[in-house]
């Protein structure tokens, strides 16, 4: 242990190997048998002199935490699907279909989709449009294809 004491590069080493072990300054310092201040200083100086290997390094630890991050998303994503049998997004934009039921009807039962869309409030316009619940531009708004599936028992166009 005590070759890490006066020899730089084998301290070097280690801390990379530390790091890429996803281990702390602490723990590097306490498998070295080193205080820990001599493992900061030394990082200090490895990132001063922007040292390849620590970048390398870092940048796998931080590719390994996103893929632990992402596999635990995947997990919930699986779970959310078997539980509901549709994706997060698609729940999503059910609710927001079925919260907005009544402003829906009001605009299929009228003649005019464009002048009822227009009718609503400014807020429910934007909501509507942001979640894709009706599409176009100016003047050009109507109720989208895929809300329509979500309220079968309505004629469209009146």
């Amino acid at each position: 242990m005590s070759d890490y004491i006066h020899n730089p590069e084998a301290r070097r080493l280690m801390i990379l190997r530390g790091i890429g072990n996803d281990r702390s300054n602490l723990q590097i310092a306490e498998e070295m048998g080193l205080r820990r201040w001599i493992v900061v200083r030394d990082l200090k100086t490895m990132r001063f002199n922007k040292d390849p290997g620590l970048r390398k390094a870092i940048l796998d630890q931080r590719d390994r935490e996103l893929m632990t991050r992402q596999a635990v998303d995947d997990v919930k994503i699986n779970r959310f699907k078997l539980m509901t049998g549709m994706s997060f997004q698609e729940k999503n934009f059910e609710n927001m279909v079925n919260y907005y039921r009544p402003e829906l009807i009001k605009i299929l039962e009228s003649g005019d989709e464009e002048n009822a869309i227009m009718d609503l409030p400014r807020s429910v316009q934007k909501t509507l449009t942001r979640n894709e619940i009706t599409v176009g531009l100016r003047n050009n708004h109507k109720v989208s294809s895929r809300a329509r599936g979500f309220l079968p028992h309505f004629k469209i166009g009146g």
